[in-house]
């Protein structure tokens, strides 16, 4: 009976492994405060703004970024940028009974300068309203306490930021595995 619980836990941590390694943002699932522009301060051309971004990715992952994002002139897509200080939440959503709402249960991770990434944040709950529930893009707008996002109208560049959750995925993950 051991050796099946012991094949059993292996099973499931290669699984998670492997779960990590497949998340994919897909385009439907990405949602974005709105945005104010301005121009960048070094004087160019470009707009910057500060945001939040949210995915919701298919496989029940939630992955969340405050950060900058930039508008360069002459291009429609809109970048994420990581690199100037960035906050980043992550945990899970699923529908509840109400097909209009969701449950998102997140924890911030801060990041060091070094670029050592803390997992020990307390896990928050919210329950998010679907504004105008669509079959394409879950909905228009998602509301929760504190944030509301809209689906991305205009592509948006990601700059990294799923092999980040991948990564911080993986490591959750590490650390459960290895909690008694």
């Amino acid at each position: 009976m051991r050796i099946l619980l012991v094949v059993a836990l292996a099973l499931l941590s290669f699984a998670r492994a492997v779960f990590a390694q497949e998340l994919d943002p897909d385009p439907n699932r990405i949602f974005v405060t709105p945005l104010k522009w301005k121009s960048a301060a070094d004087e160019s051309p470009d707009k910057s703004a500060n945001g939040t971004l949210a995915i919701l990715y298919s496989e029940g992952v939630y992955a969340e970024v405050t950060a900058a994002f930039v508008k360069k002139v002459g291009s429609q897509q809109i970048d994420l940028n990581l690199n100037d200080g960035s906050v980043v939440r992550l945990g899970t959503w699923n529908r509840i009974e109400d097909s209009d709402l969701i449950r998102v249960e997140s924890r911030e991770l801060s990041r060091s300068p070094e670029g050592e990434t803390k997992l020990g944040r307390p896990l928050t709950a919210r329950t998010c309203r679907l504004e105008r529930p669509s079959s394409t893009h879950i909905a228009d707008t998602i509301v929760c306490q504190g944030l509301v996002v809209n689906h991305a109208q205009k592509a948006i560049g990601l700059g990294g930021f799923p092999s980040r959750v991948r990564q911080l995925v993986a490591a959750q993950n590490k650390a459960a595995g290895s909690t008694p």
